[in-house]
C-alpha cells in the first residue's frame, strides 16, 4: 500500500514541481542571471518560489547491459524526485538561506509477477546556502547540510547513514555548468560500515547545453578500496517542445552504489523515460 501511495504522490508531484521551477527554468536560459549582482540578489531570492524542484525528476525504465539484458532479472523502472523548500525570507548571518531539502530514488521490478518495489532510498537534509557574485552577475554557490539517507528497512537489508556535506556549483558561460560536492560520515554506520569504500567521500559532474534543446549530462563519482569502484552517470537529455521543462531522457549508470541496499555490487544499467529538468546549477 505504501508503494501506491508513493507512486500516487509522485504523479501528482512532478506537474507540481515542473510549473513552479518553470520561473527558475526561464531564468536560467533567458540569461536574466547575469543581471543580479550583490546588491539585489536578495530581492532576486525572495521572488523565487518558496518550493521548487531539487535536481532533475524523473521517470525512466530499461534493462542491464550485462548477461541479464531484456529479462525480468535484468531490466526495472527507476525515479527519483526532489524539492526544496526556502524556509524564511529573513536576512541570516553571512547573507545565507536556509533550507531543506529531499531526495527520494525507487526501483520498481515492473517486469516482474505483482510489480514489486525492489528497493527505495530516502535522502532529506538541512542546510544553508549562499551565492556568490561578481562584476558579471552570479558566480558560484555553495550549499552546506547535514544529510541523512536511509532505504527505510530493517534486519540485515537496514542501510542507514548521516554525513555533513558541502556544494559547490558555478556556471561556465552560458552553455556550462559545472558542479562537485563532498561528504564527511557522522554517528553510527553499523549496517554499513564499508559504504565510502564504495561510495567514496566527494563526486563531480557538468552540465553542456547545446542549443536550447539539448542537455548532456556527466557525474564521477570515485572511490577506493584497493581498488578503484565509484561510479559514473551518463545522461542526455531532449526537450519535447519549446515551451515546456519535458525532456525524453537517457541515463547511463555503470559502477557501484546505484541504491543503497546493493551498494557493495556492481551495475551498469541503460535506461529511457522522461525529466523534468533543474536547471538552476542543481542548486
Amino acid at each position: 500500500m505504501s508503494n501506491i501511495v508513493l507512486l500516487t504522490f509522485l504523479m501528482s508531484f512532478i506537474p507540481l514541481a515542473y510549473a513552479q521551477n518553470d520561473t527558475i527554468a526561464v531564468v536560467s536560459e533567458n540569461k536574466m542571471v547575469q543581471g543580479i549582482d550583490s546588491t539585489n540578489f536578495k530581492k532576486y531570492i525572495r521572488s523565487l518560489p518558496a518550493f521548487t524542484m531539487f535536481g532533475d525528476n524523473y521517470f525512466i525504465t530499461g534493462t542491464t547491459t550485462g548477461s541479464d539484458a531484456f529479462t525480468s532479472d535484468g531490466s526495472d523502472a527507476k525515479f527519483e524526485i526532489g524539492f526544496k523548500q526556502r524556509l524564511t525570507n529573513l536576512e541570516l548571518p553571512w547573507e545565507t538561506f536556509p533550507f531543506i531539502t529531499y531526495r527520494q530514488k525507487a526501483f520498481w521490478d515492473i517486469y516482474k509477477e505483482s510489480f514489486p518495489f525492489r528497493e527505495t532510498n530516502y535522502n532529506p537534509a538541512l542546510g544553508l546556502a549562499k551565492l556568490f557574485f561578481n562584476e558579471e552577475g552570479l558566480d558560484y554557490g555553495l550549499y552546506f547540510a547535514f544529510e541523512h539517507e536511509s532505504n527505510g528497512r530493517d534486519g540485515e537489508n537496514n542501510r542507514s547513514w548521516n554525513f555533513f556535506s558541502l556544494s559547490y556549483a558555478k556556471p561556465m558561460g552560458e552553455k556550462l555548468h559545472i558542479r562537485a560536492k563532498a561528504w564527511l560520515p557522522v554517528g553510527d554506520m553499523e549496517d554499513n560500515e564499508d559504504i565510502t569504500s564504495y561510495r567514496g567521500y566527494f563526486n563531480f559532474g557538468a552540465t553542456y547545453r547545446v542549443g536550447s534543446d539539448v542537455y548532456f549530462d556527466l557525474d564521477v563519482q570515485p572511490a577506493y578500496d584497493e581498488k578503484i569502484q565509484g561510479h559514473v552517470k551518463a545522461c542526455i537529455s531532449f526537450k519535447i517542445s519549446k515551451s515546456s521543462n519535458q525532456f525524453v531522457y537517457v541515463q547511463y549508470f555503470g559502477g557501484y552504489s546505484e541504491d543503497l541496499v546493493d551498494y557493495s555490487q556492481s551495475v551498469s544499467n541503460l535506461r529511457i523515460g522522461i525529466v523534468f529538468k533543474d536547471l538552476f546549477l542543481h542548486f
